[in-house]
């Protein structure tokens, strides 16, 4: 037997890891969470070509986690010591993104707002509620937990207090 044991054990460690967003460093895996990977990927170089993986290493999320900071992403930080990415593309079937993620934990938020306005706009029309029931499956399907709240929830601490209970 080889350095990791039966044939192809090795391989299919490295490919369960790398599935689960582990980042490589060198030789060495570090969980998507922690200061090395979060390092490596803000000075990953991609000469202008968008890597598209629906992961914490997708050049759109990374855009988007340098690009956009909240009340709410500082509250979540500071009360439940995680960290909360904006505008989080979680898949690369679909052009689908939670407002929210914890991509260590699969947990995503929406926040939909429009909900009590008149007419067929946004979250409200027959067409956006069929779209929110599509993209809610497929993140179900993919392994995500999806909190869904409106608006004044994140303002109240009501989200917060949801979001530790799903932690």
């Amino acid at each position: 037997m080889g350095k990791w044991g039966r044939s192809g054990q090795g391989k299919s460690i490295v490919k369960d890891i790398s599935e689960r967003g582990f980042v490589r460093v060198g030789d060495v895996y570090f969980p998507p969470s922690s200061k090395e990977a979060m390092a490596s990927l803000s000075t990953k170089k991609t000469r202008g070509k968008i890597v598209r993986t629906g992961w914490i290493d997708d050049s759109r999320n990374i855009k988007n986690k340098e690009k956009y900071n909240d009340p709410f992403i500082n509250l979540v930080k500071t009360e439940l010591s995680h960290v909360l990415w904006p505008e989080f593309f979680f898949s690369i079937d679909r052009l689908y993104r939670f407002d929210y993620a914890i991509p260590e934990l699969k947990i995503g938020i929406e926040v939909n707002g429009g909900v009590w306005a008149k007419g067929n706009s946004g979250h409200s029309s027959g067409k956006g509620i069929m779209r929110d029931y599509e993209k809610s499956n497929l993140a179900q399907a993919l392994g995500w937990k999806v909190l869904t709240v409106v608006p004044a929830q994140i303002k109240n601490y009501e989200a917060l207090k949801l979001l530790r209970n799903l932690i």
